[in-house]
């Protein structure tokens, strides 16, 4: 599981392939005559790409609350930093502390497939719900 397809993506996945971790719940994709479940999307929630084919960590302390991770801190130099790092000034994606990582590699609704998911996979599709407006 979790093998990219592709060796055209670039660090942290600014183009190029992906990878195809699914969960059991998933398997069935290809048959047509089962549906997929899909999680409903916000409207406000983003997906970065992370490569960890470096073998470096994603830099990111989040602990399990509720069905999703919440981010306590991004580590300075880490994979998930620099995303951060590239993207334009005021831009949206930017992830800080405080926001939920809600799905990784179409894993959602369990934290321990969360987790499982970013320790398995080399590429890494994170959807990102940000703070709660105040």
């Amino acid at each position: 599981c979790c093998r990219p397809r592709s060796s055209a993506s670039r660090a942290m996945g600014t183009a190029g392939g992906c990878c195809s971790c699914e969960d059991d719940a998933q398997s069935f994709a290809d048959d047509s005559k089962k549906p997929r479940r899909h999680r409903k999307h916000l409207p406000n929630e983003f997906t970065i790409i992370i490569d960890r084919r470096g073998g470096e960590g994603l830099g990111v302390d989040a602990y399990p609350d509720g069905d999703s991770l919440l981010v306590r801190n991004v580590t300075p130099g880490g994979l998930v930093d620099r995303w951060n790092q590239v993207l334009p000034a005021g831009s949206r994606e930017v992830v800080v502390p405080g926001m939920r990582i809600v799905e990784v590699n179409g894993r959602y609704n369990n934290t321990i497939q969360l987790i499982a998911a970013c320790r398995e996979c080399e590429v890494l599709h994170i959807t990102v719900v940000p703070l709660d407006p105040v």
